[in-house]
């Protein structure tokens, strides 16, 4: 049996950083692995350039539960840029709008998901924080987590618990005996390393996903091997 911490994340609104291209900003249909570390190290009290983001993503192994994803939302916005020029960089946006005379304006996308509720399962690994401090941290974050973007914070507390289990499935089973109102999805996405102790659930399909961090100060990430599931037929929750 292994201590795991799991917690809800749900929101009005939520933003899951996907693939940015041009003026668009879109949204994947779930939490990034990336987004979780940075979530769990603000909780820790870990800035964005405080050493420990690559070891922590290092020590914890994650399961993510789909319990409700609502519409998704449009949001645009209208800012000013300067003119593209060949040799020219701005290092600030004060430096951007300085050009007043030449600034032009440009329409931005931001999609999100309403009423989003995820269940996160942080398997901890070898010289990780325990589950105790984990859970602890998630209950009474030093920093405000956000699902997403800034504009998107939680719509209800963590509720962080700390369950013993042997199985990815058992310990979403154990968690949701503590959280007996709660409504339970069925679509579950893992770290492939999690893939021998999936207990009742069976993968269907693996997905790439570019959200392994590995600098945070330099924001390089690796691909990561992403397994999708579901659970097996006749086997209740």
């Amino acid at each position: 049996m292994v201590d795991v911490v799991l917690f809800c994340l749900d929101a009005p609104i939520a933003a899951f950083g996907d693939l940015a291209v041009g003026e668009r900003r879109g949204t994947h249909r779930r939490p990034a692995f990336s987004a979780i570390i940075g979530f769990m190290a603000g909780a820790l009290g870990l800035t964005r350039d405080a050493l420990g983001h690559e070891a922590l993503a290092a020590g914890l192994a994650l399961a993510v539960r789909c319990d409700g994803l609502g519409a998704p939302l449009a949001d645009f916005h209208t800012a000013q840029t300067p003119p593209q020029r060949r040799g020219r960089r701005y290092a600030t946006r004060r430096e951007e709008l300085a050009v007043k005379a030449e600034l032009g304006t440009i329409i931005s996308r931001r999609d999100y998901w309403t009423d989003a509720a995820f269940t996160i399962l942080l398997w901890p690994r070898d010289e990780a924080p325990t589950a105790e401090v984990l859970a602890a941290a998630l209950n009474r974050p030093k920093y405000a987590g956000f699902v997403g973007r800034r504009a998107c914070p939680l719509g209800a507390p963590p509720a962080a618990k700390v369950v013993s289990a042997d199985t990815v499935s058992g310990a979403f089973d154990a968690y949701d005996a503590l959280l007996p109102a709660r409504v339970r999805g069925d679509e579950f996405a893992f770290d492939s390393i999690l893939a021998p102790v999936l207990g009742a659930l069976v993968e269907t399909r693996r997905e790439t996903r570019r959200d392994l961090l590995v600098s945070r100060a330099r924001w390089q990430f690796a691909p990561r091997a992403e397994g999708l599931a579901r659970r097996r037929e006749g086997v209740l929750a």
